[in-house]
């Protein structure tokens, strides 16, 4: 007993200590967006504001258009989530539940392309787009990453432990597989489903290379690119940076507070970190 208390506490020390870790960026971030220009040029650097002060929040909205950057965010965020769980689900269905002719060789052809770093496909989508002559809209930032070769194979290893005898008795009362796919295999995959949403929305608010290249106005720019505008050539009000960049991740840290019971159930379920 006395040897399981002791294990019990080293395992809260370590897990302690590891989570202060991990929370001293994004505490010092909040500090220095609560400090003025020249405390966070004192040498030693602070650590705590004395005084706090709001300039650095009030002077992000004066350089850039944080409201309709963070809206562009939550839009093309939304959009990429609705997309991605689209197209992977009926991919992921179709190589999982139909089975179609060739299915293990487009598997290993997936597996391929998630080994392939994703920035090489930047060109390619570039021109594709312009070819479309969607080059500076919303819809520009998330449509080519709707297409997550990775969303497929995980949704396919959520989907093939659906019982076939569910899927047979469907058939059997005549469903189409738009609606076994609706009813049936979406429900019981559902961890599959909102991890991959997840992960969607938090690679799109934090994307920065892909919205540069193929946005030029700051108005149909995301959160990413639009925090960087604030960067200096010769000097950089990091109080500013910081206070922009705590701004930023509050949304994702309020819907993480909210939503953490169903969001740890569905990464253990998926077995991602």
């Amino acid at each position: 007993m006395h040897a399981q208390n002791q294990a019990g506490w080293r395992i809260y020390a370590i897990t302690t200590i590891v989570g202060l870790l991990i929370l001293a960026p994004f505490a010092w971030m909040v500090a220095t967006g609560l400090m003025t220009t020249g405390q966070t040029l004192m040498v030693p650097p602070r650590l705590i504001p004395s005084p706090p002060t709001l300039d650095g929040v009030i002077e992000v909205f004066n350089r850039i258009p944080f409201a309709t950057l963070l809206f562009n965010t939550i839009v093309v965020s939304a959009g990429r989530a609705i997309g991605t769980l689209i197209v992977c689900a009926t991919a992921a269905y179709a190589l999982a539940i139909i089975k179609v002719p060739g299915t293990s060789a487009i598997l290993v052809g997936i597996l391929a392309l998630i080994m392939v770093p994703g920035d090489i496909f930047i060109v390619p989508n570039f021109a594709i787009i312009a070819s479309f002559r969607m080059t500076d809209t919303l819809v520009a930032l998330f449509l080519p990453s709707v297409f997550d070769v990775f969303g497929v194979f995980l949704l396919y290893q959520f989907f093939r432990g659906v019982p076939r005898e569910l899927i047979e008795a469907a058939r059997l009362d005549g469903a189409s597989h738009l609606r076994i796919l609706a009813t049936i295999v979406v429900p019981v995959a559902r961890s599959g489903i909102v991890s991959l949403a997840i992960l969607s929305v938090l690679s799109e608010w934090k994307d920065l290379l892909w919205p540069l290249v193929v946005n030029r106005s700051i108005d149909k720019l995301t959160l990413g690119p639009g925090l960087a505008l604030l960067r200096g050539v010769y000097t950089t009000d990091w109080n500013v940076v910081m206070a922009a960049g705590a701004m930023a991740a509050l949304p994702m840290v309020v819907i993480f507070l909210v939503l953490q019971k169903q969001f740890i159930t569905s990464f253990a379920r998926s077995g991602l970190k």
